[in-house]
């Protein structure tokens, strides 16, 4: 099976649950999951054609995002005292717009090679792969990487990075899948719990990049602690929320190797665990989306309509020193595992 940008693949288990992915940006195009009463929805957020996917407003539906995630501060790092400039897409920056999520032709923009699994346990999946040329949106070194989904048996779809370098560089890489648990997604996502492993926020500036500053959240709503709605939460918390209920916060957790995300509709019993060992987690409910993008069957993607979840290391880590860092280096293999646990029932299980 080649990178053909028109080809979606999916897998499905002996549950009836189903996901779907595209070679496309290595898309996460849908997940469909059993409510409380057995009635299967999908709760992606996406589109019925790649083309849809091409000429969106957002851009990043379900992709993998690379090289690098997130912001680079004025499109620039020092990486052994050379100076790399990088491609400058972002709509936040002065006097230089920042670098965001790999650049203009970024992974999500890219054909993936792609090739059926199956795992020994009988588990369907799908690897995708992709090679970036040395000096692609700026990066130094040839990189080589893969994603690989697996929808297991225990309604989990586990999701595996893997990359391999021939020169120093740095590499972040994210799912941007954007979850709607009530699977009517003419709904927004204000009425879902949200909880987050005990965690700090990584304070940013008014460029969404951070400033050097932890602050703890352990008596602040906007640590999401699962007891209110994403909503009020965020209407209830102390501090800075941006752009009347719209939020793009990065989250550090605080200790261990492995760390849990935990997401929860009330009306329909969905729930979703989200198992990382990513150091953070960058949270956005959407609010940028504004009606123009119309999803699958045709429904119009809205202010909230959905909530991005996207394990990752520390934003902007190529210019902080003080954080985890995000280099890769001759002979090292980049791995990471990011697992999605799909249930229905009560929050009180968690």
């Amino acid at each position: 099976m080649s990178g053909n940008q028109e080809e979606f693949i999916t897998l499905s288990n002996g549950n009836g649950l189903t996901a779907s992915f595209a070679s496309y940006g290595a898309r996460w195009t849908s997940m469909c999951v059993p409510d409380n009463k057995g009635h299967l929805a999908d709760v992606l957020l996406g589109f019925d054609t790649i083309d849809d996917y091409k000429y969106a407003f957002e851009q990043y539906h379900g992709a993998v995002v690379g090289r690098v995630c997130g912001r680079i501060r004025n499109a620039v790092f020092n990486l052994n005292g050379e100076r790399h400039e990088l491609a400058a897409n972002d709509v936040y920056g002065k006097p230089v717009r920042n670098h965001l999520h790999g650049g203009i032709e970024g992974f999500h923009r890219k054909a993936w090679n792609a090739k059926r699994l199956m795992t020994e346990k009988g588990d369907e999946g799908v690897i995708f792969t992709l090679f970036s040329p040395d000096g692609e949106e700026g990066y130094p070194g040839n990189l080589s990487v893969s994603v690989t989904y697996v929808l297991r048996a225990d309604n989990a779809l586990e999701m595996i990075f893997e990359g391999v370098t021939d020169a120093p560089t740095h590499v972040n890489l994210t799912n941007h899948a954007f979850f709607n648990l009530t699977g009517d997604f003419a709904k927004t996502v204000s009425g879902h719990l949200l909880r987050l492993d005990a965690c700090s926020l990584i304070e940013c500036d008014e460029n969404l990049l951070p400033i050097g500053r932890m602050i703890d959240l352990q008596n602040d709503s906007l640590g999401f602690h699962g007891d209110m709605s994403i909503g009020e939460a965020i209407a209830r918390s102390r501090q800075l929320s941006v752009n009347d209920g719209g939020i793009s916060q990065a989250y550090a957790f605080n200790e261990g190797t492995e760390h849990s995300i935990y997401l929860f509709e009330p009306m329909s019993g969905r729930n979703l665990r989200i198992v990382t060992d990513c150091p953070s987690v960058q949270v956005y409910n959407a609010y940028l989306m504004d009606g123009s993008d119309k999803g699958k069957g045709g429904v119009a993607l809205n202010r909230f309509s959905g909530i991005a979840l996207e394990p990752q290391g520390f934003p902007d880590a190529p210019n902080n020193p003080q954080f985890p860092t995000t280099l890769l280096l001759p002979g090292e293999v980049m791995r990471v595992k990011n697992t999605y646990f799909f249930g229905n029932g009560s929050w009180q299980v968690y």
